[in-house]
């Protein structure tokens, strides 16, 4: 078990340092503070011209789609995580030691989370700065984002992770990701669409397809790690300390699941290319 844990901190050490000298994950830092700048910008601006603040949670907003753009950097890279090492023969020459699919997936994992973990960090430096400089409230609630944007990056991870387990080359990888993630999307504009629509001017077909969506888009708010992004961050919103703390709870066995369904597909395809 010792050795096991060591070949996992040697493999973990190796992926977290060569991604921390990589230039690519301190440019996803720079554009999503760059985005939070520019909302933050127009909402003094909005101050400024009616003289009044009405939000309660003025940082909230800037910090989720920070969390969104960090947690698609996340996503992405643990979703060639896997398929990048077996494109490359990597995974190959690994394994012919004494490292197993549990051992290099959970290095993957921590890996990842280490990296969003410490984007919160660097998050958390910037908006008490920028709640220094413009006397905007760094509220409990923007705490209790950061500490829910933990949880929900390891959903992120876990599910690229996921993706990344099912495909053999990196490209594979970036084409399923994306065709999943717009199927997500596809399934709610058109679920939303639909819901939008008087019940009594649907055909009786379209009616149909509209429960239908309702299923599928019930399922999906169970797949889709954003959809745990969405709820997590509405629970700090609506300070629902219950509704938080269940999230956390889903957020958890939502890693385990995906953690494992990734080690049985890796121990069932192998790793060759």
């Amino acid at each position: 078990m010792a050795s096991q844990g060591r070949i996992t901190k040697i493999l973990l050490k190796r992926d977290l340092l060569y991604s921390l000298y990589s230039w690519g994950y301190y440019g996803v830092l720079f554009v999503s503070f760059f985005a939070s700048s520019f909302i933050l910008k127009n909402f003094l601006d909005g101050i400024r011209e009616d003289d009044i603040l009405v939000s309660a949670f003025p940082l909230n907003y800037p910090l989720y789609i920070t969390i969104i753009i960090i947690s698609l950097y996340l996503v992405l890279i643990s979703a060639i995580s896997i398929s990048r090492e077996r494109e490359q023969g990597t995974l190959e020459v690994l394994f012919y030691g004494p490292v197993t699919s549990k051992n290099f997936l959970m290095a993957k994992f921590w890996k990842d989370f280490f990296l969003g973990v410490i984007s919160l960090g660097f998050t958390a430096v910037y908006f008490f700065l920028v709640s220094f400089f413009t006397n905007l409230g760094f509220t409990p609630g923007l705490v209790r984002a950061l500490i829910m944007g933990v949880f929900l990056i390891s959903c992120v991870v876990s599910f690229g992770l996921f993706i990344s387990s099912l495909t053999s080359r990196v490209r594979s990888s970036v084409i399923t990701l994306i065709a999943v993630f717009g199927a997500f999307l596809a399934i709610q504009f058109s679920y939303s669409t639909l819901l939008g629509l008087e019940k009594e001017s649907l055909p009786t077909s379209l009616f149909y397809v509209r429960e239908t969506l309702q299923l599928v888009f019930k399922g999906i708010n169970w797949v889709s790690p954003f959809a745990y992004l969405s709820r997590g961050l509405d629970s700090v919103i609506l300070d629902n300390w219950s509704l938080f703390f269940i999230n956390v709870l889903y957020c958890i066995v939502y890693v385990v699941i995906f953690l494992s369904l990734s080690i049985f597909i890796m121990n069932r395809r192998g790793v060759k290319a």
